[in-house]
């Protein structure tokens, strides 16, 4: 799938609403983790961004999957990543207590 051969509309409808994107992602020694810490406007309940149409504006570490795809922050399971050989997406469950320290002292509690 070739996103740039996609209308706006279609590339668009291509997302769940799983909201894993908003989770703030920690890089620890090359390895790129999704934290609990969810940006601060997503809505928790829908899965929706509650400033989508000027998210870029007020969140400026916001990605747009363009963006992200390189740079693999979205999970696994994610529509977007389909396709793309040598995807390697970010861990989202681990059982290292120095992995949570490490998140802990970068986002705090509620990231781990």
């Amino acid at each position: 799938m070739d996103p740039h051969k996609l209308p706006p509309e279609v590339w668009e409808a291509l997302c769940r609403r799983c909201g894993k994107c908003c989770a703030e992602k920690v890089d620890l020694d090359g390895t790129i983790y999704i934290t609990k810490k969810m940006c601060r406007f997503l809505d928790t309940k829908t899965r929706q961004c509650t400033v989508y149409a000027d998210r870029y504006r007020a969140e400026p570490d916001c990605l747009a999957t363009m963006e992200g795809l390189p740079m693999m922050v979205f999970p696994a399971d994610c529509p977007y990543t389909k396709g793309i050989t040598a995807y390697e997406p970010p861990v989202e469950e681990w059982d290292d207590p120095a992995v949570d320290e490490a998140i802990r002292e970068l986002l705090g509690d509620d990231a781990v």
